[in-house]
């Protein structure tokens, strides 16, 4: 290891001889581990990340084409309405996509196997496979942003145990807030509805003190829902979601009236359009980083 290299004094300063008894000794650097570096940084995980991505809040929505223009920033609204007012159920006051209202989402592709978890045509067309990219990096007009992701599963099964294979962390950098939650809308309709689920797992960021950076992995790569397969409205109907449970999990009782929470992936089965709400009040710049699994 490069190291710092001492020379002998000259004689007329023996005075400092005891000084310098190592004359000529190499004395080594100490190594800095990898959670120091860390932490005496920024505090994003080192070595260096596989994508970065700036989300990067605007006054106003923006009118030009910002469709495939190779940029890693996505613009949503500085000041946005979209809140999640039922964490970890439905809110179908933000979907599903194309009802006119996706401003300030962040929808995402699987770029990994294109299983058909998005109805945007642009994830199918997406040329990068396995990697992240942003398509569409306009968030603030009525179709929301598109970003094309890995998908961080071996499987699409929601009741599979998942360690995903790569880390999403975030630092908040200038401005005041904003709250991401991972979302989706439900992918079948058997009410005239499609219902958008969003997860209790949001997250509240802001610059804090030194702004580091926090491991957001577990906001962003999945959404904990709460699923009821009967609930009476007391005139004997059942506003339960029955359909959705059996779905998600083939092996459970859609009779059995006791509700199960489960951690749903992005493209897990039985939901599609798979987005990140990002509810803004304030946060002017956020950034996100991407480590594959090994490399933090």
């Amino acid at each position: 290891m490069r190291g710092l290299k001492k020379w002998c004094a000259p004689l007329a300063v023996l005075i400092a001889v005891g000084l310098f008894a190592a004359c000529d000794e190499k004395v080594p650097t100490e190594p800095q581990t990898t959670d120091l570096l860390a932490e005496l940084g920024n505090g994003f995980p080192y070595p260096s990340h596989d994508f970065n991505l700036h989300i990067i809040g605007v006054p106003f929505e923006k009118s030009q084409d910002l469709d495939n223009n190779n940029g890693r920033r996505i613009f949503v609204l500085l000041e946005s309405d979209n809140t999640v007012t039922e964490p970890g159920g439905k809110n179908n006051h933000l979907g599903p996509k194309g009802s006119g209202n996706d401003a300030n989402k962040i929808y995402l592709c699987n770029s990994t196997n294109d299983e058909g978890d998005s109805t945007d045509q642009r994830c199918a067309d997406y040329g990068n496979p396995d990697d992240w990219g942003v398509i569409d990096a306009n968030g603030t007009d009525s179709d929301g942003a598109l970003l094309a992701v890995p998908d961080p599963c071996d499987d699409d099964d929601s009741t599979t145990t998942c360690t995903p294979r790569y880390s999403v962390w975030a630092r908040a950098l200038a401005g005041s807030k904003a709250t991401i939650t991972t979302c989706a809308d439900e992918d079948y309709d058997y009410d005239g509805y499609k219902d958008t689920w969003c997860g209790d797992n949001g997250i509240e960021l802001s610059p804090n003190k030194g702004r580091k950076a926090q491991d957001v992995s577990d906001n962003l790569l999945f959404m904990t829902i709460t699923v009821d397969d009967f609930i009476d409205d007391g005139y004997g109907n059942n506003i339960g979601d029955p359909e959705l449970a059996a779905c998600i999990d083939k092996g459970r009782d859609a009779t059995d009236g006791e509700p199960d929470t489960y951690d749903v992936y992005l493209f897990d089965r039985c939901f599609e359009n798979y987005f990140w709400n990002y509810d803004n009040n304030g946060l002017k710049n956020l950034e996100l980083r991407f480590y594959w699994e090994g490399g933090v």
